[in-house]
């Protein structure tokens, strides 16, 4: 058995080595041009008193001295929440980064690596149990918050209470509720009871830029419920990481001054500066100018556009296993055997998987990933591109218009005098007219209009609306289209890692549908399939990675064979930095923002 759970310890790893030797499948080379870059909370309750040799080194941020370091970042995207548990918005989250951090996190080669954490549970040190159930972290000692109150074990068992509790609405509660019970014997120990084995479990309490685990202050939030509505999550104005959020003036900026109590020492900077923008094109003018000095989410079509600007813009781009993706709401009031209840229907055609089937057939992606994004990038076939796990037996299908017509015809779909198909579908007559939901940016702006064109070769209108991100990527009490199930067919990026199921519950499982009596979840295709049930069920039922491999296989050929999603391009993270501007070493599963206290400026 403690062979077996070594290999559950070494899974993250043995991915990210995987990812790295996969890596080039999405871009030419990793880095193109340079090589690396060196609210009113409630009165707190009392603190415990720290022992007098460990207390914090001060209790508000540190000021900008006259003369200090600062940066300014360009996000064109502002975020909705901060805290990762209730937003699914990756410029939220990389602010999380920089603010609220977890028990471990993962370095810039995507090896798992502490955090607050002494050092990371395994066999060896007790950290997991024999049969693989009760995983015990060690805190570092000392530990505070910004404003100076101890952080401790006790916060860590709270963050769980938070998310697992009914008068909250997280996102998703997956992973977490597998936990029965935390103790806390003393402040630096935290010792969590699974119900049943969980090889993801290093993504819990873990702040990543795409898994949720910041820990959050129980001295704030305490006794506090309806959390998604809370001020402190949107702009937590007291955090644990090397960054605090001081001021955040809506549509404009938000600065962050240095945390002093964050645990590995004073930021190197004295300020980092957000500045709101409308869109990547405003963002590059920006670092033209010198206005900002980085953007972190330039598309795989800007590369040649960004590197023609050396050497006063440097260019970074890291392939990983993020994807942009189009889907259909597959939602049903009905719900499936009492499971996956969704508030409203998804359009009728969709639920006919020869409808799914010529949609994907009749959108020529290989066409707009040579032409709008400059051939840097590939169609993939499953959702784990770029990666050791992806099932290497499967082929993207090709632009095929003549054969998406045929299924058309066979589904009973006949294009009628205005050029638009039109069918019986459940015993009403339905024009296959249909609203696609994505973002403002203008990359994707771009590839809807490819999409609608070809589309329309086949007599299927397709109607794009652009929303900007903050509102697009609302969650369910916020009053988002996707997860009230209020929209035809949408598209985003998104990506299943460090762990290969990360995300993937929260996006397949009849249990994630979000709904009036269960608004948690982030099943935004609401899509409830017993069958695909059992298969997510089996990746997780064991810690080896050759089983889960063979069981994820078995995964990503069931939803290739349904056709549930079409897979637009894979994605690699670009950046452009000006001269000035030091990153620490960081790559795809760190984001640049996992080291932000050793930024610095030349």
């Amino acid at each position: 058995m403690k062979k077996n759970l070594s290999v559950l310890l070494s899974l993250v790893v043995f991915a990210s080595i995987l990812l790295a030797a996969c890596g080039g499948g999405t871009v030419a080379t990793e880095a193109p041009v340079v090589t690396e870059a060196p609210v009113v909370a409630t009165e707190a309750p009392a603190a415990t008193e720290a022992p007098a040799a460990c207390a914090p080194a001060g209790t508000e941020p540190i000021a900008f001295p006259d003369g200090g370091k600062s940066v300014t970042g360009a996000w064109s995207q502002e975020p909705d929440n901060i805290v990762p548990f209730y937003t699914q918005m990756s410029y939220a989250v990389w602010i999380a980064q920089l603010t609220l951090v977890g028990l471990a996190e993962w370095d810039d080669q995507g090896n798992f690596v502490a955090e607050l954490a002494a050092d990371l549970p395994t066999a060896d040190n007790g950290g997991v149990s024999a049969d693989g159930l009760t995983i015990t972290w060690k805190l570092q000692p000392c530990l505070f918050w910004s404003d100076g109150e101890p952080l401790t074990s006790a916060d860590v068992k709270f963050t769980w209470e938070s998310v697992v509790n009914p008068a909250n609405a997280p996102l998703s509660r997956v992973g977490y509720e597998k936990i029965t019970s935390i103790d806390t014997p003393d402040d630096q120990t935290v010792v969590l009871h699974f119900s049943e084995l969980y090889p993801g479990w290093q993504t819990l309490f873990t702040q990543g830029p795409n898994n949720q685990g910041s820990i959050l202050p129980k001295h704030i939030l305490d006794g506090q419920t309806g959390l998604e509505s809370n001020a402190f999550i949107h702009n937590p104005n007291i955090g644990s990481g090397p960054f605090v959020i001081v001021d955040w003036v809506a549509g404009d900026h938000m600065t962050l001054l240095p945390n002093p109590n964050f645990h590995s020492g004073r930021a190197k900077l004295d300020q980092v500066q957000i500045k709101f923008v409308p869109d990547p094109e405003t963002a590059l003018a920006a670092l033209q100018t010198g206005d900002v000095d980085w953007y972190p989410d330039f598309s795989e079509g800007d590369i040649e556009t960004v590197s023609a600007l050396e050497p006063a813009i440097h260019l970074y781009v890291k392939p990983g296993s993020d994807f942009e993706h189009y889907f259909f709401n597959l939602g049903t009031t009905a719900g499936v055997d009492g499971k996956g209840i969704s508030d409203v229907d998804g359009f009728c055609p969709f639920k006919d998987i020869n409808v799914r089937k010529a949609i994907t057939l009749g959108i020529n992606r290989q066409a707009f990933v040579d032409s709008l994004l400059s051939g840097k990038t590939t169609v993939p076939a499953t959702q784990w591109p770029n990666s050791g796990w992806t099932n290497s037996s499967l082929t993207a299908d090709a632009y095929n218009p003549e054969e998406a017509a045929k299924l058309l015809d066979a589904a009973g779909y006949k294009v009628g005098a205005d050029g638009i198909r039109v069918g019986d579908c459940n015993g009403t007559k339905t024009k296959l007219s249909f609203n696609f939901e994505t973002t403002t940016k203008q990359i994707r702006v771009d590839i809807a209009l490819a999409v609608q064109s070809d589309l329309g070769k086949i007599g299927i209108e397709f109607k794009p609306i652009h929303t900007p991100a903050g509102t697009f990527f609302a969650g369910y009490t916020d009053g988002g289209n996707m997860p009230l199930g209020k929209y035809d067919m949408a598209g985003y990026t998104t990506g299943f890692y460090p762990d290969p199921m990360t995300g993937v519950l929260d996006s397949f499982a009849c249990d994630t549908i979000p709904n009036k009596d269960k608004p948690s979840g982030t099943n935004n295709y609401h899509l409830c399939d017993p069958k695909l049930d059992v298969l997510l069920a089996a990746v997780n039922a064991s810690a080896d990675p050759a089983i889960r491999k063979t069981a994820l296989d078995a995964l990503q050929q069931y939803i290739f064979d349904q056709y549930y999603v079409i897979m637009a391009y894979a994605r690699a993270n670009v950046y452009g930095m000006v001269d000035r501007f030091v990153p620490a070493p960081f790559g795809f599963f760190s984001n640049l923002n996992w080291n932000a206290e050793l930024w610095d400026v030349k």
